[in-house]
């Protein structure tokens, strides 16, 4: 396993990868907001069979942060993983996107024209309103310090959000995912759970907004895989209700790879194979 930067479109993108041979499948995770590419680091074990691409986005993680006018947006991140795609010479590619990985993975199946993704493991990635929770709490806070970064940067880093997080939610899961917090730009985070919020919003009773519209139009194989926790209630019954594929796990954390490890990387095993 190799980790490096690489420079993409100007920006030093930490990535940790494996490639042994190119006709193999390759593995590409998106982590989710806060979070980093070490929430995968289990995938070095299980998946010994593929190649495996685990970047750091923007603004999170090892990778670059932007001190003046940062652009964290859905679609620059868009334009930097399509760069690492092509920089890698990548085809073959199975995406696995976690929370806001899953909203990204999912507008990159969208976009996909030339069809560099072969299938598609969205792991509680948000596709509906009710899934936001954590963007909008992050949207409020932002909103009552009259949108100041350094304040809410202390709110993320060292106030109520560390102590939700460590106090309220304690497993070793969310110690895993603070770790990852510390390391990310407060604007980056902020910016993130702003577009989030503004995009899953605009949803009518059916569930139906720009992401769940555009996973549900997905035509290459996808599965869905969720745990138990009422907030991804609504995302189900929209799966349910279209028919699309589900896998659920029996745990309540929304962290499925780190707390169902074994039986995540078996399941994802299956689905590269088959």
């Amino acid at each position: 396993m190799r980790a490096e930067y690489l420079v993409l479109s100007g920006h030093k993108i930490f990535v940790r990868y494996r490639m042994s041979e190119k006709i193999k499948p390759t593995v590409l995770f998106l982590h989710g907001i806060g979070e980093s590419g070490r929430c995968f680091f289990d995938s070095i074990d299980y998946l010994h069979d593929y190649n495996i691409i685990i970047p750091d986005l923007f603004g999170f993680g090892k990778s670059e942060k932007v001190i003046v006018e940062p652009d964290y947006s859905f679609s620059y991140q868009l334009k930097l993983l399509w760069e690492l795609i092509r920089l890698l010479d990548l085809d073959n590619v199975v995406l696995v996107g976690h929370s806001y990985g899953g909203i990204l993975g999912t507008l990159m199946c969208r976009h996909d024209s030339d069809k560099k993704i072969s299938k598609f493991v969205n792991v509680e990635g948000g596709i509906s309103r009710s899934s936001t929770i954590e963007s909008r709490n992050a949207v409020n806070v932002l909103k009552d310090n009259n949108n100041d970064i350094i304040e809410f940067g202390n709110w993320l880093h060292e106030g109520g959000f560390k102590h939700w997080l460590l106090e309220d939610l304690e497993s070793a899961s969310t110690v895993k995912y603070f770790d990852s917090v510390l390391e990310c730009d407060p604007e980056a985070f902020a910016q993130t759970a702003t577009e989030i919020c503004n995009t899953l919003e605009q949803e009518d009773d059916l569930g139906c907004n720009e992401v769940s519209e555009a996973y549900r139009d997905i035509l290459i194989p996808k599965i869905f895989c969720v745990g138990t926790r009422p907030a991804m209630d609504d995302t189900k019954r929209f799966l349910y209700r279209n028919e699309l594929q589900i896998k659920e796990f029996n745990v309540l954390s929304h962290w499925i790879m780190l707390d169902k490890c074994e039986e995540f990387y078996s399941f994802l095993n299956s689905v590269i194979a088959t």
